[in-house]
């Protein structure tokens, strides 16, 4: 049985910390996207997923918008996810993920998650508009 891979974009998994209050909708497609994991799906993100998730979690500490009890919480459930770092993300940088930046009007962030999908052949899953709107012009299939 083929695995179902899933590119977990950050503002995905950061609706289990912070729900968007003026888009329950963005919560329960975050929520279904992580549901995935329960059916043998596997989530793969780039190298600066890990980064992108602690300064999101940091700079809704800082401003009191969550506690540091909730942000730990936060990563021990994300912790519990089946996760793989794509190492192979930072070899790409330079020339795929900068290529596709400049194409599709994305920062470079953004354009790691829209490489890896492209390479992988998975599933793109987002809240990002704009990441959504580049996925769709480059062919990437996207999270329902």
């Amino acid at each position: 049985m083929a695995v179902n891979i899933i590119v977990l974009d950050n503002s995905i998994n950061t609706r289990l910390l912070w729900p968007d209050s003026e888009s329950p909708g963005s919560n329960q497609y975050a929520l279904d996207v992580l549901g995935q994991a329960a059916n043998g799906s596997v989530f793969h993100v780039p190298t600066i997923w890990h980064y992108e998730v602690a300064n999101v979690a940091a700079g809704l500490v800082r401003t009191g918008q969550v506690s540091q009890a909730s942000a730990v919480k936060y990563f021990e459930q994300i912790a519990l996810l089946p996760i793989v770092t794509d190492i192979g993300s930072h070899a790409n940088a330079a020339k795929a993920t900068f290529s596709l930046s400049i194409q599709f009007g994305l920062s470079a962030y953004d354009a790691a998650y829209l490489e890896l999908v492209l390479r992988l052949g998975g599933t793109l899953a987002t809240n990002d508009k704009r990441l959504r709107t580049a996925a769709r012009r480059a062919g990437a299939s996207l999270f329902p």
